[in-house]
């Protein structure tokens, strides 16, 4: 088992890496564009070097230089046959979007993944490219890695959302580029739009006409080159930190600030927070400095269609909300179930072993203050790299009365996490 020593609090200017989301879809793009994009400042973790693998697989030539990565290609329609099946690892993102750039390709093709994400379902990616006429075939109900892409015949046509997904939309996308005609896509609630800022970029034909997102065929794509920002993310960890640290102040520098993803600083300044934004530039990706002090929440009800702009961060307000002045309710979040782990059985797991009173849903949760915790604790990480580092912070605030079973899956994400919390740390 792992311990941590007790904190007092954070204190300092931190650099989060670089965005996940942002990094996969440039690697994406710039393997589809004819010629040579430079990627700076991309994240390098096991996510996104599986997103590099696959399309090294295909023939494209990715220089890997840690801070940068350039991209060389002859467009998509120059992909070579992978000789043998694409490993995904443990992404989700990668696995979906591939599915939507190989779906419309001359040659058969077939994802897998590690143990997590063979468990993970597929089939709301594969139903979307059925209905453009893909050939696709996965395990138990077309639902479930393996999945095996077969040459077909597709057509552009409007899609309807299902569920609400960036990854599902991004997969219709990109195969509807490589169409003739339009392809729209019909959210029911806005998610990420990284997808659509990147294709724009790259000079695909898009437009945006609200919740409906429409992409023309294109020949081919034009290189670029630009920086990937910080991770609103893993920004939000110290968040967190500064919420649960009495006396904390912390700085995040260069951060994502796409409003389709920062659904979490909306919902905390509704519970009573202030928060200092200092915007740097919103041209392509807005960014700019987060500046959070130690506060507690009020508490209350989180719910509706801002969840979907911020699911990726529900572990960090329930960890936060252990330590608010009042109840924090979290519902419509049914689509934590089916992340790297089950979050919110994950989530409910580990805060009853901490001693937390918290109430199960099916949607989502009920966390009430902490009042006092079981000594010897045994937190899970479930290998969810996001259930990890809540309970590196719960570790840091308790000390060695918290024992933790895994740390390893942080390199999904955010391998330097703990280094980067303890230079924050003041005793």
């Amino acid at each position: 088992m792992i311990t941590f020593e007790k904190a007092v609090k954070f204190i300092g200017e931190i650099e989060v890496p670089s965005d996940k989301s942002i990094t996969h879809r440039a690697l994406i793009l710039g393997s589809m564009a004819e010629g040579v994009t430079l990627i700076n400042k991309p994240l390098l973790s096991t996510d996104t070097l599986a997103t590099l693998n696959a399309f090294e697989f295909m023939g494209v030539d990715v220089m890997n230089e840690i801070t940068r990565f350039t991209v060389r290609s002859d467009g998509y329609k120059k992909f070579k046959e992978p000789l043998n099946v694409i490993n995904c690892m443990n992404s989700g993102t990668t696995t979906r979007l591939l599915a939507g750039v190989l779906s419309p390709s001359k040659y058969t093709s077939i994802l897998t993944g590690d143990a997590s994400l063979i468990k993970r379902p597929m089939g709301r990616v594969i139903k979307p490219l059925s209905m453009m006429g893909a050939d696709i075939r996965a395990r138990v109900d077309n639902n479930f890695l393996p999945m095996t892409i077969h040459p077909s015949k597709m057509f552009s046509t409007k899609i309807e959302s299902e569920v609400n997904s960036a990854q599902v939309k991004s997969a219709v996308l990109l195969a509807g580029l490589q169409l003739e005609g339009e392809t729209t896509y019909i959210e029911k609630v806005v998610t990420r739009d990284h997808t659509e800022n990147m294709l724009k970029r790259f000079g695909a034909d898009l437009k945006v006409d609200g919740n409906d997102i429409s992409v023309k065929g294109v020949d081919s794509l034009s290189a670029q080159s630009f920086t990937v920002p910080g991770d609103f993310s893993s920004a939000a960890y110290y968040i967190a930190l500064a919420l649960i640290f009495e006396g904390s102040d912390i700085t995040v520098k260069d951060v994502g600030l796409n409003k389709t993803r920062t659904g979490l600083l909306t919902v905390l300044k509704s519970l009573g927070l202030v928060i200092d934004i200092d915007m740097k530039d919103d041209a392509f990706e807005p960014y700019g400095d987060i500046r959070i002090k130690h506060q507690k929440l009020k508490g209350g009800s989180v719910t509706g269609d801002i969840i979907a702009n911020m699911i990726d961060e529900i572990p960090v307000l329930a960890v936060s909300a252990l330590f608010s002045e009042a109840p924090v309710e979290i519902r419509n979040a049914k689509e934590l179930r089916v992340k790297e782990s089950d979050r919110i059985s994950a989530i409910v797991s580990n805060f009853k072993a901490l001693g937390a009173k918290i109430e199960e849903f099916d949607d989502g949760m009920k966390i009430y203050p902490l009042e006092k915790i079981n000594k010897g604790a045994k937190l899970k990480s479930y290998h969810d790299h996001r259930i990890a580092m809540i309970n590196i912070i719960l570790a840091k605030k308790f000390g060695i009365d918290i024992l933790l079973d895994d740390i390893d899956c942080l390199n999904v994400s955010y391998p330097e996490f703990i280094v980067d919390i303890i230079s924050l740390e003041e005793v």
